[in-house]
Order: structure tokens, then C-alpha cells, then sequence
């Protein structure tokens, strides 16, 4: 067996708990005694010490994915349309998937939107996967 082969470490993943226990030792002992007591890299120590000032407190502290995922291309857009289907939804009108896939478009269409993000709003397309996405970002049903 090749040596390289012989010396790979294996991956862990650390839930959010486990990663502010150490955070917290880190700023009391310093990144590099925290990253020989629990027995990890110093510059993943290092990395979480940085990421934590982004972290909200409502995170669920099980997650393992903090800040995964891809983000939103036009997050202005989406919260115009988040508003629109609000207030649709305040007046008791259903919204389908089809409405909402015109009204970005539409709202892409804006002058204001355009000179925002350019034209690459043109070329946007909204899929399926992009409506699902939409709705799970903005805790919609």
C-alpha cells in the first residue's frame, strides 16, 4: 500500500456545540493548547474562532452545515418578491409557483433591479430548483 495512502486522516464533521466548546477554550488557553486538547488542526481552530463572529444564536446547536449551501444570486429581488407574496397572502389570494416565477421576472425586469446587478438578471432562470430554494430560504410553504 502506497505510504500516502497509509497516513490520510479521517474527516469528522463537529456539530456547532462542540464547535463553541472549543471556541471558548481557544480564547481562554489560546488556539494552539486548544487545538492540542482536543485534538484537532490549529488552523481549523483558527478558522472557527473567525467563522463564529458570523454565527447566530438560533442555530440549532446539533447543525453541522453552518453557512452551507448556495446563496441567494439576487437577494434584493427575493426580498421584493417575499414582501409581494406577503401582502397577496394577507389578502387571502393563493400564489402558485407559476405566479411567483413571472413576478421575479418581472421584478428583475425593474429599472432598479437592473442597475443593481447588471444584466445578468436577463439571463436568470427560474427553475424549480430555484422556486424550492426560494421558499426554504424564506420558511414558506
Amino acid at each position: 500500500m502506497p505510504k500516502a495512502l497509509r497516513n490520510k486522516q479521517k474527516r469528522f464533521s463537529y456539530s456547532v456545540y462542540q464547535k463553541k466548546q472549543v471556541i471558548t477554550y481557544a480564547k481562554l488557553h489560546g488556539q494552539n493548547k486548544a487545538a492540542r486538547h482536543f485534538d484537532l488542526n490549529a488552523s481549523m481552530v483558527g478558522c472557527w474562532v473567525m467563522a463564529s463572529k458570523d454565527w447566530d444564536s438560533e442555530l440549532n446547536q446539533n447543525s453541522k452545515r453552518i453557512g452551507s449551501g448556495r446563496k441567494a444570486f439576487y437577494p434584493e429581488a427575493e426580498e421584493k418578491l417575499y414582501t409581494w407574496l406577503i401582502e397577496q397572502r394577507k389578502q387571502g389570494l393563493a400564489v402558485t409557483y407559476t405566479i411567483l416565477r413571472i413576478k421575479m421576472q418581472n421584478i428583475l425586469k425593474e429599472r432598479e433591479m437592473i442597475t443593481l446587478y447588471g444584466g445578468s438578471a436577463k439571463e436568470f432562470k427560474t427553475s424549480c430548483q430555484w422556486i424550492s430554494s426560494f421558499m426554504k430560504r424564506y420558511k414558506l410553504s
